[in-house]
């Protein structure tokens, strides 16, 4: 059976941490948390036809953990949302790596983590197209953007880059000016 990857961006963030934190405590603004919602929302009622992630893994820092509960958190049935740490600082290979590492038996997973590597990871595990068929990801990948990549293997040590196909792609819907 082929592997599917959800690879999601944090919602947008405030630019500073609360006072005495650091970049990893950093929250997620009222325009992130209502993007992260909306997503949640879409999922629930199944505005987006896909089959849910059995798992979410995320980054440790707050804003994307209240990501994928804002997401994830009030799907049914439950899905579990893990940590990993080496998410926060990885590069677009060591994000790969991580992903080699996802249980065999597991189909669906989410990865919820932070730019630019959740681009360049989008971008670079689709099999390259030009023109109309570009990865619509390629200029921009704001906060909150979803892809979703099928990948023809059976296990996820078997991952490498330019294997996927782009399933699916969102960007957040926002009104002009919003905070």
């Amino acid at each position: 059976m082929a592997k599917v990857l959800w690879i999601l961006r944090h919602a947008k963030a405030l630019e500073e941490p609360p006072p005495g934190g650091s970049d990893r405590d950093r929250l997620l603004a009222p325009r992130g948390e209502r993007e992260a919602d909306g997503l949640g929302e879409a999922l629930r009622s199944q505005h987006l036809d896909v089959t849910a992630p059995s798992s979410v893994v995320t980054s440790p820092a707050a804003r994307t953990r209240d990501t994928a509960e804002r997401v994830f958190g009030n799907l049914t049935p439950s899905i579990p949302i893990s940590l990993e740490h080496r998410l926060y600082s990885a590069t677009p290979d060591d994000a790969l790596g991580i992903i080699s590492e996802f249980p065999k038996d597991t189909d669906v997973v989410a990865l919820v983590g932070h730019n630019p590597t959740v681009q360049i990871l989008s971008l670079d595990l689709v099999k390259e197209e030009s023109g109309d068929d570009a990865h619509p990801g390629s200029l921009r990948y704001p906060p909150g953007t979803l892809s979703i990549v099928s990948l023809p293997i059976s296990s996820w040590s078997d991952i490498y880059w330019g294997l996927g196909t782009l399933e699916l792609f969102v960007q957040p819907e926002r009104s002009k000016g919003s905070p």
